[in-house]
């Protein structure tokens, strides 16, 4: 079964890397006019005048004194937000905390906020639909605008106002300067331009405003193109780790492209064998390498770590096309991953694979592992020759006792494709919020059905087993599996009632056509399911028919 994505599967394995997705602003302004009764009668607002406010060193704009804000601070942040939006709501004590570090440090740059609902014109003009939406303001200049792309966190957000307010990169003038500058970073980018005034190296610039995580030089110093042995305008990547420096050399011809300097960046600064752990998360799951090597050791038994030099020998071998990722199951941050891979810490030393694109996993047979064995394994898996792995919990004694079945991999094809019965089964995670909200009424269908003599409700925990062709992107998710030889699956996509599950399956397993019309008008308030996948988690009302996702 396919039931996690980048992300998701990071916060189900050990919470690191959640980075929340911003609500629509479409959605969820218009959900918040329609919740205001028409009876309500809202206290009296006071005047906007130019003068500027502020909320835990915040300044607080609206539509009056948002010229005067511009001109009054060189640089200026603002955020868009809403009061009911959760991710605002969690973003402010951070924002707050940088606006203070900010402005008692006397810089340039001062934060700022709208609230978008009430300032929709400022909305409209910035472009704004999706809450939190952070936009940069250099020179009070209205019409140039920078979204903020960087980490929502006190770091990340400082970090990233540090590179679009001062330089961005290092120009090297000479050895002494260069050498500096590799010695005090892991890491360095340096772009070798003969001309610092053209594209390329504008585009170079470009970039450093994008990777903001990465330290950058820059040179046009013919003694440092001969130190460093480069021939012609080149990117070379140093590193204190695996082979040292990647080169990029540059056609003179063309133009440098941000994707490919961004993916050469990433992809080179990546260490072969990376360990898992929250710093390490983000750069993990953000790789497009999809397929990704997990080596289980205990790191205080030494001829564990001894399986290191191989592992690190075979991951050179498949650089770019893998990821060679080592877990040290003493950790108490990597439980759910064990649980996840069905793997304990007494299995260690042992090997699985996932391709996070298919969200497959690969079981290495044997416990023998070296050099030969990881190659073997990595090269049938990327040849298709080893077959996935399938995790799934014993079949319970009393599974088809109450009126909802339960389904376990092991009995899942034989009940669900059942070609005299028509099934309808519930995908679920126990810590699915959601999902908990749903179970009373999945009973209730249960209690419905349960003397009907082709119709068989069922559920099945996704988070332990595992089913071949069978794609699950969130929780909960439901799908209707028709009687007949044609083993066809139905994704359901109604609202999660008694009446419209129960108008579902007596019309055979389609929605009568008004259920339909209703649902198209309501698509704005998609997704009642806690999303398990790469794109960042939104958030809305919760209730069953509503759309929301859970905290993960």
């Amino acid at each position: 079964m396919r039931f996690l994505h980048i992300l998701g599967f990071a916060l189900l394995l050990c919470g690191l890397c959640v980075r929340a997705e911003e609500e629509t602003a479409e959605d969820k302004g218009d959900e918040k006019v329609e919740d205001s009764s028409e009876e309500d009668t809202e206290p009296e607002k006071p005047e906007k005048t130019d003068e500027i406010t502020e909320e835990k060193d915040v300044l607080v704009l609206h539509s009056v004194n948002f010229d005067r804000a511009l001109s009054e601070n060189k640089y200026l942040l603002v955020e868009f937000y809403t009061p009911w939006c959760g991710h605002c709501r969690s973003l402010e004590p951070i924002y707050a905390e940088v606006a203070g570090l900010l402005k008692n440090g006397s810089s340039e740059v001062r934060l700022a906020k709208v609230e978008a609902t009430e300032e929709r014109d400022l909305a409209a003009e910035f472009n704004v639909d999706s809450f939190p939406t952070l936009k940069f303001f250099k020179d009070g200049n209205r019409q140039n605008v920078t979204d903020f792309s960087g980490k929502r966190t006190v770091k990340g957000i400082t970090r990233w106002l540090e590179r679009h307010t001062g330089p961005s990169a290092t120009v090297l003038n000479d050895v002494k300067s260069a050498e500096a500058l590799l010695d005090a970073n892991d890491v360095v980018v340096v772009g070798f331009f003969q001309d610092l005034e053209g594209d390329k190296a504008k585009t170079f610039y470009d970039v450093t405003l994008i990777a903001v995580d990465v330290n950058f030089g820059i040179t046009s110093n013919p003694e440092l193109f001969k130190k460093y042995d480069v021939k012609s305008d080149s990117l070379v990547l140093f590193k204190k780790f695996d082979e040292k420096r990647a080169d990029m050399p540059l056609a003179e011809e063309s133009k440098l492209d941000k994707v490919e300097v961004i993916s050469f960046i990433h992809t080179n600064s990546m260490k072969l064998v990376i360990p898992f752990n929250e710093e390490n998360a983000e750069q993990i799951f953000s790789s497009k390498v999809r397929n990704h090597m997990l080596l289980f050791i205990n790191t205080t038994v030494e001829s564990q770590n001894a399986l290191l030099e191989d592992f690190r020998d075979v991951a050179s071998e498949f650089k770019e096309k893998v990821l060679f990722i080592t877990l040290d199951v003493t950790s108490d941050k990597v439980d759910h991953v064990l649980k996840y891979f069905s793997v304990s810490a007494n299995d260690a030393p042992i090997i699985r694979l996932i391709n996070t694109e298919k969200v497959v996993t690969y079981a290495m047979e044997g416990s023998t592992i070296n050099k030969d064995t990881l190659r073997t394994f990595c090269q049938g898996v990327q040849d298709g020759t080893v077959k996935p792995f399938l995790k799934t919990q014993e079949i319970p004694e009393d599974w088809n006792k109450n009126p909802v079945k339960v389904l376990v991999g092991k009995n899942f094809n034989k009940v669900a494709f059942d070609e005299t019965k028509s099934v309808f089964v519930e995908f679920y995670a126990p810590w699915c919020g959601h999902c908990q909200q749903l179970a009373p009424i999945w009973d209730e269908l249960g209690e419905k059905y349960k003397d009907h003599e082709n119709i068989v409700i069922a559920k099945m925990d996704a988070t332990e087993n595992d089913v071949e062709n069978v794609t699950i992107q969130g929780f909960p998710s439901i799908k209707f599996f028709p009687a007949g030889a044609e083993k066809k699956i139905v994704d359901y996509n109604g609202n999660r009632d008694l009446e419209t599950f129960s108008k579902f399956l007596d019309n055979g397993g389609v929605l009568p056509e008004e259920e339909s019309k209703d649902d198209d008008e309501d698509e704005g308030d998609d997704d009642d399911e806690d999303e398990v996948s790469d794109e960042p988690i939104k958030e809305s009302p919760k209730s069953t028919n509503e759309t929301s996702k859970d905290e993960l």
